[in-house]
């Protein structure tokens, strides 16, 4: 899927599920919000990285969190059920596990602060993760590193880490191919954290 295609479907598949309950970070705001765009983020990015359906994996944590959050509107005055909303955590963390396995706990922590624009700590974490033995947490430490600099407008030193990439990452074969799955994450993660009450661009 092109970048602005994927950014499209992705933003429109959010702002649905968001719709159920006004906006899917109200349920962020009673304290799931961190796990549930670390969810949505790291499952779009790996989805993006390693295959898979990156739209459908970054909307499934939005769609637990709508439903969790519909729950609690229902309840008038009140929160989600304990039920409810221990459902909700379990199933969240259930995916942050998964993710985490794949992509390892430092480029999963500089994907989370990436979300949250600490530029510092993603690159920080990317660094840590490419000096990993797992071929996998390198991978998608480059990535991290590079959609870092992406997200600051320093598109140049995004650019010069494509060698690298192409070295390390066998599903990109040249620049194009960098350059274009570089758009499609910067796209990405711009319209999850517009769904989640972040800023799209951090200022």
């Amino acid at each position: 899927m092109r970048p602005v295609a994927l950014a499209t479907a992705l933003s429109l598949t959010l702002a649905t599920l968001a719709g159920c309950t006004g906006k899917t970070g109200e349920y962020a705001g009673q304290g799931a919000g961190i796990g549930a765009i670390s969810g949505a983020v790291g499952g779009f990015v790996t989805a993006a990285i390693f295959g898979g359906n990156p739209v459908e994996s970054a909307a499934r944590s939005a769609a637990f969190g709508a439903a969790a959050g519909g729950t609690a509107g229902a309840i008038s005055g009140a929160s989600a059920d304990a039920a409810t909303k221990d459902a909700y955590e379990a199933t969240q963390k259930e995916k942050r596990d998964r993710i985490q396995a794949k992509i390892g706990d430092d480029a999963f922590a500089g994907l989370t602060a990436l979300a949250k624009c600490d530029h510092t700590t993603a690159t920080s974490k990317a660094g840590v993760a490419q000096a990993s033995t797992n071929s996998d947490f390198v991978i998608a430490g480059l990535w991290l590193e590079a959609l870092a600099y992406s997200d600051q407008g320093q598109e140049d030193r995004a650019r010069a880490m494509y060698g690298d990439i192409i070295a390390k990452d066998p599903n990109i074969s040249d620049e194009t191919a960098a350059e274009l799955r570089r758009r499609e994450l910067a796209d990405g993660l711009s319209e999850i954290r517009g769904e989640y009450d972040l800023p799209k661009v951090c200022g």
